[in-house]
């Protein structure tokens, strides 16, 4: 029982994880490329330096959120300036 309410703690603390790399990319993406590139260079700094830190690692599972985040928000900004 302890255990599986372990992994449901730690289950939702990466969702958690996942929805802020989703949201910290998108909000950039809304501005148009610049925005997409500023955020990958987030996404990957972010990552890098994870991998170097002692207890951490590169994941990739947060690049794809990252990832999905910069399609959503230049798509949204995209749809924005048609609108226009």
């Amino acid at each position: 029982m302890r255990k599986c309410f372990v992994e449901m703690v730690i289950f939702q603390k990466m969702k958690k994880d996942k929805i802020l790399h989703f949201f910290a990319c998108l909000v950039p993406s809304l501005f148009g490329w610049y925005g997409v590139a500023f955020a990958a260079g987030l996404a990957i700094g972010k990552e890098y330096g994870d991998s170097k830190a002692s207890g951490n690692t590169w994941s990739w599972g947060d690049i794809l959120a990252d990832i999905i985040g910069m399609a959503v928000g230049f798509g949204l900004g995209k749809l924005y300036l048609m609108t226009l």
